[in-house]
């Protein structure tokens, strides 16, 4: 899974990649345009702290891409994502998720990474736990652990890190998380909606899978890597909503 992002975001002309690693990460074989930087307390923390390892990576670059490492994906979607300028921080929301959960009993739809967004596609909710069968499509969808952000964004994100950094202790609760070591990025970008920045939500409909369990593993065998592959949209132009479920 890895090696198969790292080629597509080579393949999109990405010049260099920095990998976080934590368990086993002295087995990896990586490209020679990765950094591996690790994550020495990766059995006390989460994927919000873990990123926060390769935040000095970030400092000099202009756009910077961030991805989950256990999810795959079409090249087509990474591709319109990172033309999509139209703000300084955008995460992928996925409209399709409601398909992808049908028979997935390993994984339960309320470990999904929620998003609400606006008629505007802008960030209002997110989080775990917030998904059911009966929301609403138009108005809600899975953050598939893609973002990317400019330096401006950046700024923003890392401010705000550095913020509840100084002000919380590593077991105080924050957001959905029980504490503040173990939060992820979901509650880092919900304190910043809760702070009044903006965050676009990039809706797609299908075109990527998350592998947590060995029925996803079982599943991915069966996807369509192509670009012509049936992605089932909800509607030709997708409408956005605001409000409830």
């Amino acid at each position: 899974m890895l090696h198969r992002a790292l080629e597509t975001f080579r393949e999109l002309n990405l010049p260099r990649s920095v990998v976080i690693g934590g368990f086993s990460a002295d087995h990896l074989s990586l490209p020679e345009q990765s950094t591996l930087v690790m994550n020495p307390d990766y059995m006390n923390n989460n994927i919000l702290h873990s990123l926060a390892y390769a935040k000095d990576h970030m400092k000099s670059e202009e756009t910077v891409l961030i991805s989950y490492s256990d999810i795959i994906f079409r090249k087509s979607m990474v591709e319109k994502f990172l033309a999509d300028e139209c703000s300084d921080i955008s995460i992928v929301v996925d409209q399709e998720w409601a398909i992808r959960y049908r028979g997935r009993t390993l994984h339960p739809l309320a470990q999904a990474e929620a998003a609400r967004f606006s008629d505007q596609g802008y960030l209002l909710q997110t989080g775990k736990d917030l998904l059911t069968e009966n929301h609403d499509l138009l108005c809600w969808g899975e953050f598939i652990g893609m973002m990317k952000m400019t330096p401006k964004g950046r700024d923003q994100f890392w401010g705000v890190f550095d913020d509840v950094n100084s002000k919380l202790a590593m077991d105080d609760p924050f957001q959905g998380a029980t504490a503040w070591r173990l939060a992820y990025v979901t509650d880092l970008l919900q304190e910043m909606v809760d702070r009044g920045i903006q965050i676009h939500c990039s809706l797609i409909q299908g075109g990527w899978l998350e592998i947590d369990t060995t029925e996803d593993y079982e599943l991915s065998a069966r996807f369509d890597f192509s670009e012509t592959g049936d992605s089932r949209p909800i509607s030709p132009k997708p409408r956005l909503c605001n409000g409830g479920n």
